[in-house]
C-alpha cells in the first residue's frame, strides 16, 4: 500500500525494497559489532573498578598496619610495666599457700577443752590427759581400727570421782560436743590413795578430734589487692628495671 495519505493526491504504487542483501547484511554486522564492543568496553570498566577497589583497599590496609606496626614498641613497654602483677599472683598464692600450710590443723584448745570440761561431772577431777594430734607434717589419720575413720587426732584421759558415773552417759555427754566423737571408757575401776583410805572410781578412755574442732582462722575474706598494694609494688618493679 501507499504509506502517503490520499488528500495528498499521489498515486498508489507498491512499495519495492531495493536495498542489496549484502547492504543489509553489512548493516547488521556492523550493529553486532558494535554491541560487542559496547560489552567488551562495559567489561574493561568493571575490571578497571575492581582494581581500583583492591587498590585503594590494600593501600589502607598497609596503612593501618604501619600505624600498629609503630605502636608495637610503646604497648610493649606499656605491657612491660606490669610484669609486678605477676609476682604480687605469685606472693598472694604463697601467702595463701603457706596460711593453709600452718593453719591447716590449728585447733582452739581453750574452747575445746572448756567444752570438755563442762561436759564432765562435777566432782570429777582430770588426772592426766594426752592429746596426740595431726600437723602440718603429719595429716590426718584414723584410729586403725575396723570402724576408724579419717579425723585430726585423739585426746586420752583419766579422771578419779567419788562417786559412781555411769560410762556410757560419760560418752554421750563427751560425743554430744562438737569437735569430738567416737569417745570410748576404757575402763572403769576403785582405786585407793597410798596414804589414806579414800576410795573412788577411776575412768580412763579416749575421744577422736574430729575436724569441727578447726578454728578456720586460716579463711579470708580477701578478694582483690588493695590499691595501694599494688601502687607499691609497681613503684618496685620499675626502681629494679632502672
Amino acid at each position: 500500500m501507499n504509506p502517503v495519505s490520499q488528500s495528498v493526491g499521489a498515486a498508489s504504487t507498491a512499495q519495492v525494497n531495493l536495498l542489496p542483501p549484502e547492504i543489509a547484511q553489512r548493516r547488521s554486522q556492523g550493529r553486532a559489532r558494535i554491541g560487542i564492543f559496547a560489552g567488551f568496553v562495559v567489561f574493561l570498566l568493571l575490571l578497571a573498578g575492581a582494581y581500583v577497589y583492591s587498590f585503594t583497599t590494600r593501600v589502607a590496609a598497609e596503612d593501618e598496619l604501619a600505624q600498629e606496626q609503630a605502636r608495637r614498641p610503646q604497648l610493649v613497654t606499656e605491657l612491660a610495666s606490669y610484669d609486678y602483677i605477676n609476682d604480687v599472683q605469685a606472693q598472694r598464692e604463697n601467702s595463701y599457700n603457706a596460711r593453709a600450710w600452718a593453719g591447716l590443723t590449728d585447733i582452739d584448745w581453750a574452747t575445746q577443752l572448756a567444752g570438755l570440761n563442762a561436759a564432765m561431772p562435777d566432782d570429777i577431777q582430770w588426772t592426766s590427759m594426752q592429746v596426740t594430734q595431726a600437723t602440718p607434717y603429719s595429716a590426718a589419720g584414723d584410729d586403725g581400727t575396723v570402724f576408724g575413720s579419717l579425723d585430726m587426732g585423739t585426746v586420752a584421759f583419766v579422771g578419779r570421782s567419788l562417786e559412781p558415773l555411769a560410762p556410757a552417759d560419760l560418752v554421750d555427754s563427751i560425743d554430744a560436743l562438737s569437735g569430738y566423737q567416737d569417745t570410748w571408757i576404757d575402763s572403769s575401776q576403785i582405786q585407793s590413795s597410798a596414804d589414806s583410805d579414800v576410795f573412788y572410781w577411776e575412768y580412763a578412755g579416749a575421744t577422736r578430734i574430729t575436724f569441727n574442732a578447726l578454728s578456720g582462722r586460716v579463711e579470708t575474706a580477701q578478694t582483690e589487692v588493695p590499691p595501694e598494694l599494688l601502687e607499691d609494688n609497681a613503684g618496685e618493679a620499675n626502681e629494679e628495671q632502672n
